[in-house]
C-alpha cells in the first residue's frame, strides 16, 4: 500500500496546524516525528494513527490509498 502524506498535510491545514510543532502538540508526538509525517519521510502506525483519525478524521485507509 502506498501512503499518501498529502491527505494528512491537507487535513492539517484545514484544522490551522502548518508547523510541525503544532502537530507535535496535537497528536502528541515529538516534533522530528510530525515534521517527518508532513514530510512523508516516515508512515504512521499504531497510536499515531489513532490520533490522525481522532484529531484529523482520517483513517488508515484514507492515508494508504484506500478511500478517497
Amino acid at each position: 500500500m502506498h501512503y499518501n502524506h498529502r491527505r494528512l498535510v491537507d487535513a492539517m491545514a484545514k484544522v490551522g496546524d502548518t508547523k510541525s510543532p503544532q502537530v507535535a502538540q496535537r497528536l502528541d508526538v515529538h516534533p522530528a516525528t510530525a515534521w517527518r509525517l508532513i514530510k512523508g519521510r516516515s508512515k504512521p502506525a499504531g497510536e499515531t494513527l489513532a490520533a490522525i483519525e481522532r484529531e484529523y478524521g482520517l483513517t488508515a485507509a484514507d492515508l494508504y490509498g484506500g478511500a478517497q
